[in-house]
């Protein structure tokens, strides 16, 4: 080889590794926000534990690895911050203090403790038929607008902007009345529970909506409070009130932040996670809708389990480091931020056949009920969206209920359900600012009435 000849592959091998080379922006660019997947291939092949030197992370985005730290609660815990630190109550969060600060601890345990057995088993199952009543109420109202619209002449079919007439709604009306609120200001709760979940985001005025809607919330909460304490009920609130840890029980702070995120994480994933099955089966999979779930409507479980493996929700979870840990030869240092991209880990090759694929009746990955565990009899792996080990989703069943439930009684409500328009912007994170995960801005369905 000559010496122009080494000079130029020197040259188309710089190139070759900036193309690779990943710049920590990239995470907050409108690109990344639209579609992650490409940058989560380039973490996955080429920088599987990666450095992320501007946001003070680093980034696990293989599947088994990702699993690992999941399973690993010595070296890496889940505390959000350090419960035994300082903490100014309404300053730095919009929940305030809650089950996230205490990590791998026995208070973590115990608080999951309190409420974990009403979202499994014989307790939900006793409130299926609510979750029933509550789909069926939102469909009503959505069939009398249709009616309506067409007996005006406005429309000649029914149609429903799915996401803020149904999906918004249907979860927080559930769980709010799981935690024994009444059901006449469930439309506040609807309201608060937006504005809650608009506060996460990082911009100014979105975390002043949070807070406002949180101070509302907490003055609401006061009295309920003092009468569970009073006169404690079956209702989740009551047993929250009156859990002991140790012969102690949760402050009114304590109690008010639980539950907020209680709403939170009972609303805003099942929320999403409806609009995103019915997006892939109107849009990514028609064929899929039409000639299977349309003919078999026990196949939406398989809808649900793709879903939430091809594109969930929540696509990272946080862990710290308690001591130096080495993975793929890279070290990563004590007291470290470990974002773990479960959206990245769900498309893993290594894992999954053609892993950039929607079918929802793919045969490498489990579909039935998910396990703590992670480990399913048939062999198969499962989606990390509702996690592993001592942290994995203690709602996990309940959301897949009701996200079942929902679209089943959907589909059975409106007949000949299709798209009313022909393209869509597809699943995108809201902008940096606002919070939130994945989910469509708004779905249009149109559907016969007659």
């Amino acid at each position: 080889m000559t010496a122009t000849e080494e000079s130029s592959a020197f040259a188309d091998a710089i190139r070759e590794q900036l193309k690779l080379a990943i710049e920590p922006q990239e995470f907050d660019s409108p690109e990344f926000q639209r579609d992650p997947f490409p940058l989560y291939k380039r973490l996955r092949d080429h920088h599987p534990i990666y450095q992320d030197l501007f946001h003070k992370r680093w980034v696990v985005s293989r599947y088994d690895d990702i699993v690992e730290v999941f399973q690993n609660n010595d070296d890496f815990d889940r505390a959000v911050y350090d419960p035994k630190g300082d903490y100014e109550f309404g300053k730095k969060q919009v929940f305030g203090p809650n089950i996230l600060e205490y990590g791998n601890s026995a208070e973590h345990r115990f608080l999951r403790n309190v409420v974990a057995d009403q979202f499994v088993g014989n307790r939900l199952a006793g409130f299926l038929p609510f979750i029933e009543q509550i789909a069926r109420e939102l469909m009503g109202k959505i069939w009398e607008k249709s009616a309506d619209d067409i007996a005006r002449g406005f429309s000649d079919t029914g149609e429903v902007e799915l996401v803020s007439e149904f999906t918004t709604q249907f979860p927080i009306r559930v769980i709010s009345n799981m935690l024994g609120l009444p059901r006449e200001d469930e439309d506040t709760f609807v309201r608060w529970y937006q504005h809650l979940i608009v506060g996460l985001g990082f911009g100014g005025e979105y975390f002043a909506k949070g807070m406002q809607a949180r101070n509302e919330m907490w003055d609401y909460l006061d009295p309920l409070i003092r009468r569970a304490e009073d006169s404690p009920g079956e209702d989740l609130i009551s047993r929250i009130v009156h859990a002991e840890f140790r012969g102690q029980r949760m402050n009114v702070d304590e109690i008010k932040g639980f539950i907020a995120l209680l709403l939170a994480a009972g609303g805003d994933t099942t929320d999403k996670a409806i609009a995103n099955m019915w997006y892939h089966m109107l849009y990514t999979r028609p064929d899929q809708f039409e000639n299977e779930v349309q003919r078999d409507p026990s196949l939406w479980t398989n809808v649900f389990t793709e879903m939430m493996r091809y594109d969930p929700v929540v696509h990272g979870q946080a862990r710290h480091t308690t001591r130096e840990i080495k993975i793929h030869g890279e070290v990563i240092p004590e007291r470290a931020v470990v974002s773990l991209m479960l959206g990245a880990g769900n498309r893993d090759e290594r894992v999954f056949k053609d892993p950039d694929t929607y079918d929802m009746l793919r045969e490498d990955l489990h579909m039935g009920r998910e396990l703590r565990s992670g480990r399913y009899p048939d062999g198969k792996h499962g989606h990390l969206g509702f996690g592993m080990g001592q942290h994995f989703c203690m709602g996990y069943a309940m959301a897949r209920q009701e996200a079942i439930i929902a679209c089943t009684r959907l589909a059975e409500a409106m007949k000949n359900p299709r798209p009313k328009f022909p393209t869509h912007e597809g699943i995108t994170s809201p902008n940096i600012g606002s919070g939130g995960f994945r989910a469509p801005k708004e779905l249009w369905i149109q559907f016969d009435v007659n």
